[in-house]
């Protein structure tokens, strides 16, 4: 898993922590058709400074050097490797173990280090891949036994409830650190009668802002570290709806996460047209979209919708019924127990 999320599984029982974070391991752990373990990286066993300069050099695409190390030394104790945290550069030489890794997009074809977590030897050494869009899953199936599972939503910290408290004043929201382009959302805002609050990192906040933008500084990880999950989840029932500005990358996934969450909660999603998720929320009445650097795009948007709140609403409603129906947890777990049950039976 990711090193932060390793802790994480006393605040998830407590409803402090979404679920759908832990891709399934959390299942895994408890289920009765496997003997699973938790290969725990998070406690550094080499100097920092040291592994700094060998993820810089030689490990750039893999999860880390560390990491890379405690589970070549622990492999050989297991069957099958379920790699969260993405390709492992090492499992070429692995004795024993199978590798099933999660995979995002199509590696990039520049700055590539020399030990290389995407070689196609290494890809085609994988017992099988994990793809979170389409467009994945049609690139990496050329090297391995690729599957496409769609991502989930935790609906039970996500309920899609009435908040629990008013706001002083209506206001959008707009959370996320990748590849966010928060510039243009901020002078769109600029001519919208309303408030927005945004939830990002301080490199990518705007010089000025107008009196209508809140901006709350978070960190690179955790992601909770700026506001937590259930003052978040409140915020999201607060909101007219929730914006999600990208920066145009066609093979990127970002937003899906944030886009997902706000659906749970009912609320309509404004998004940037780009990236490569299979769903589009205004084909498909949940949301609106917007195109890439279009300042008076977002202006039109976050007027229309602050000017028709039961059109806001009914797209809220279709969002949170897309999710019951096909971004479940419970669907996301049985997805990828199948595809692990179905590389362990292949000789």
């Amino acid at each position: 898993m990711h090193p932060y999320l390793e802790e994480r599984f006393l605040q998830i029982e407590n409803g402090l922590y979404p679920k759908h974070h832990f891709w399934g391991v959390d299942h895994l752990l408890n289920c009765s058709v496997l003997d699973c373990e938790l290969i725990k990286v998070s406690q550094q066993s080499i100097n920092p400074l040291v592994e700094k300069l060998f993820n810089k050099l030689l490990f750039k695409n893999s999860t880390s050097f560390d990491t890379e190390l405690k589970i070549l030394r622990a492999e050989r104790n297991f069957d099958l490797i379920y790699s969260v945290s993405g390709p492992l550069a090492l499992s070429r030489i692995y004795r024993r173990a199978k590798v099933i890794p999660w995979v995002f997009r199509k590696p990039d074809s520049n700055n590539r280090p020399l030990i290389d977590s995407y070689n196609i030897n290494c890809l085609k050494n994988y017992s099988g891949i994990f793809c979170l869009t389409t467009k994945a899953e049609e690139y990496y199936s050329q090297y391995s036994s690729s599957k496409f599972i769609p991502w989930c939503v935790d609906l039970e910290l996500f309920d899609g409830k009435q908040p629990k408290s008013g706001s002083d004043r209506p206001f959008f929201l707009a959370t996320g650190k990748t590849y966010r382009d928060y510039k243009t959302l901020v002078d769109g805002a600029k001519e919208v009668d309303t408030d927005l609050r945004i939830i990002g990192p301080t490199q990518q906040k705007p010089d000025v802002l107008p009196p209508n933008v809140k901006w709350i500084d978070t960190s690179s990880d955790p992601p909770d570290q700026a506001i937590d999950y259930p003052t978040l989840r409140e915020w999201y029932a607060q909101s007219i709806a929730v914006c999600i500005p990208l920066s145009g990358d066609a093979d990127d996934t970002c937003g899906y996460t944030n886009m997902l969450e706000a659906m749970a909660m009912r609320k309509p999603v404004l998004i940037t047209s780009s990236g490569c998720l299979h769903i589009n929320p205004e084909k498909n009445g949940f949301g609106m979209q917007i195109k890439p650097r279009d300042g008076q795009g977002w202006t039109h948007a976050m007027n229309h919708l602050q000017q028709n709140r039961e059109k806001a609403l009914e797209m809220g409603n279709r969002g949170r019924g897309i999710v019951e129906r096909d971004f479940t947890i419970e669907c996301f777990n049985q997805n990828i127990l199948r595809f692990i049950e179905t590389t362990l039976s292949k000789k």
